[in-house]
């Protein structure tokens, strides 16, 4: 009998330690709360920071336009930022970041951006503010690359995309700042470059710090709602659910 209560509890272990080896791991279906995503990021006017939800500026748990649950961002027009920062402080060089991200957008306003690999250290030293980002661009998605603070974000790839549709993004980002590189994947399927023609993008992807922020920043000339389903961070595909990849 004792025998079976150790291997039980072995067991029970093992798994635990599987299922809590996502780095970040917020699903909607299974009653999670926004905040599994990371810390609160809610910014009216520039600089002008908020520290908790109000009728205009929120990230809550909420329906989305056709009554399925989601994490709701709104933000009334002029106003800049409804984002969650993940692993705030917590990544590190040379390790590899698996995400996975599903959402759907209410407006599509021009310079929205859903997703920031944020730099936080060197940007104030030469490197790239922004290395990675997913931007509309003319009621398209830009999936779009900065090798340095004086260079310009330059898109690697595009597809239109409409309101109220869900969509997944899949990302594979080496961090290193020589020998950096990044894969994308779109509903599940490998994209190629447009600008090395692969699907790899080599780069500088982690000039100092760099953090995934998810939700909505900037595109402030209408009001602006995303919906978020899951998001999922690891160190290998394989802890990840495998439709992103």
């Amino acid at each position: 009998m004792a025998l079976v209560r150790l291997h039980l509890f072995l067991s029970l272990l093992l798994c635990g330690l599987a299922t809590g080896a996502l780095l970040v791991d917020y699903k909607v279906t299974r009653g999670d709360d926004p905040s599994k995503m990371g810390q609160l990021n809610l910014e009216a006017r520039r600089n002008d920071k908020q520290n908790k939800n109000s009728a205009e500026l929120y990230i809550k748990s909420d329906m989305d336009w056709k009554g399925t649950k989601c994490a709701h961002f709104h933000r009334k027009k002029d106003y800049i930022r409804a984002e969650y920062h993940a692993l705030n402080k917590k990544t590190e060089a040379g390790k590899t970041y698996y995400i996975g991200y599903e959402f759907a957008l209410g407006a599509i306003p021009d310079a929205l951006m859903i997703f920031q690999w944020k730099e936080y250290e060197a940007n104030n030293a030469g490197g790239a503010n922004i290395p990675l980002s997913l931007e509309i661009r003319d009621e398209k998605l830009q999936f779009e690359y900065s090798s340095g603070k004086s260079g310009s974000r330059a898109p690697q790839w595009t597809q239109a995309v409409k309101t109220n549709t869900v969509y997944t993004i899949g990302l594979e980002i080496l961090a290193k700042s020589s020998g950096g590189h990044v894969r994308l994947w779109w509903n599940g399927n490998p994209v190629t470059f447009t600008t090395t023609g692969s699907t790899t993008l080599a780069g500088n992807m982690f000039p100092g710090r760099s953090d995934p922020k998810f939700g909505a920043y900037r595109g402030e000339t209408m009001d602006v709602d995303t919906y978020v389903y899951q998001v999922q961070i690891g160190n290998s595909k394989a802890e990840l659910d495998a439709r992103f990849f």
